[in-house]
């Protein structure tokens, strides 16, 4: 039977496990998901705030959810393909995104540095890449685009991009500057292991309800209580679960699936080419990385399935993983798969993050549509510089991002959403 095991957690090592949650509790601050949103609150709250009680709550383990099941791209020019840059508003939001995720990757970078974490940390631009010369013309008007928003950016075509990838699969690609790669995992293993001592970590303690209390809030779990005048929820896809933003954002269920390194002759085969990261030009086409470990990382599903992908289903999917992996690298079939797994992102009708005090002392902060490591790092910093009521441009920014638009209420958001990835799955198929 096939498990449903994270390559990344398990190439990562073992985590220091922290304990339960028990009885009641007390904090200045409770702060609910220990991915990259939770992690960077935590860490900029004890910063602000070195004398606070500080409870960062997860309902499984500490750095090991959504934050480490990802493809390990922290993304810093967002695809402008959605975005409405014909318009001045639309034009002025992407900008403003833009200055948020490069400052989550600066941020990002020097966490790494300071606290020595090794993350396989490598500023390398990520690659918009088309099989499909249906798609090219999509991709010259990312190129366009990058350009006159003045990010670095070119084409790249033929030889060269096979060169670049060792595989002659892609025709057309797009190269941006200001990202970075990386190993997910190890990464929030070391932003978590690099906490200040303030931060008192508690794992396996899933919260069941929020409401509110004479001292300001009260989080109720199956094993005790914490009271705390503020709290901050970055659950991202897990919000609807504590009553939160139902009619904003929603899950999408994404498969991925981590090869075996390469072998001497398969790398003589593909020359040799230095890590590298892809991108789809279509919004359910399939992410690939080589990565610096040189294995061959494949993600090419994406399907809403809010009650989670099981055994079975991964099996299925690991097919298409399989086959997708043969189009690039005919040497690598479903037994050079050595890891595949499932995980969650978050999503909003119109690609805008949750991002507010919704009442008073309790602050939101997620849905990142597919850009969490960068975007929910900043944006973890910064609800905290909220809460904490700080100033600054880049608190600016978040605030001044649009809101989420609504979505139906269930069945209707269910029916809505298959139809919509139906669509968008046969779009991509020449790019899975």
């Amino acid at each position: 039977m096939v498990e449903d095991i994270c390559g990344w957690s398990a190439l990562a090592g073992a985590l220091p496990q922290h304990p339960i949650l028990r009885g009641a509790q007390q904090a200045d601050v409770a702060i609910i998901g220990g991915g990259f949103t939770g992690l960077a609150a935590a860490r900029q709250m004890a910063n602000l705030r070195p004398n606070a009680r500080i409870l960062l709550l997860d309902g499984k383990r500490i750095a090991q959810g959504a934050s480490a099941r990802n493809s390990g791209f922290a993304v810093a020019n967002e695809s402008p393909g959605h975005a409405q840059l014909h318009t001045d508003q639309g034009l002025k939001s992407y900008r403003t995104m833009n200055r948020l995720d490069h400052a989550g990757v600066a941020e990002l970078r020097q966490l790494t540095q300071t606290h020595g974490i090794d993350c396989q940390w490598e500023d390398t631009g990520s690659i918009h890449a088309a099989h499909d010369p249906a798609n090219f013309a999509k991709l010259r008007q990312h190129a366009d685009s990058f350009q006159r928003l003045g990010i670095d950016a070119r084409l790249i075509e033929g030889p060269e991009l096979h060169s670049r990838l060792g595989t002659s699969f892609y025709g057309l690609g797009v190269l941006s500057r200001g990202g970075a790669l990386l190993q997910p995992a190890m990464l929030a293993q070391g932003l978590a292991a690099s906490l200040p001592d303030t931060v008192a970590c508690f794992e396996n303690s899933p919260v069941r309800r929020i409401h509110r209390a004479a001292n300001g809030w009260q989080l109720d779990l199956t094993t005790g209580t914490v009271t705390a005048p503020q709290v901050i929820v970055a659950v991202n896809a897990f919000f609807p679960r504590l009553g939160l933003k139902s009619l904003r954002v929603f899950p999408l269920a994404l498969t991925a699936s981590l090869t075996r390194p390469l072998s001497e002759a398969e790398e003589q085969d593909i020359n040799r080419p230095a890590s590298w990261g892809i991108l789809s030009p279509r919004s359910l086409g399939a992410t690939m990385r080589l990565t610096q470990d040189r294995r061959i990382l494949i993600r090419n599903t994406a399907e809403y399935r809010p009650g989670g992908i099981n055994r079975t289903q991964l099996s299925d999917r690991i097919d298409i993983h399989a086959d997708g992996l043969q189009k690039r690298f005919g040497f690598l079939d479903r037994s050079a798969i050595a890891y595949s797994w499932s995980g969650n992102i978050c999503i909003s009708r119109n690609a805008k993050p949750v991002f507010e005090e919704t009442q008073p002392g309790l602050f939101l902060c997620g849905g990142y549509n597919a850009s969490g490591v960068s975007r929910g790092s900043i944006m973890g910093k910064l609800i905290a510089d909220l809460a904490c009521r700080q100033d600054g441009d880049l608190l600016s920014d978040a605030l001044a991002l649009t809101k989420p638009n609504l979505i139906p209420p269930r069945p209707f958001l269910d029916l809505g959403v298959r139809v919509r990835t139906a669509g968008e799955r046969r779009a991509a198929r020449s790019e899975r």
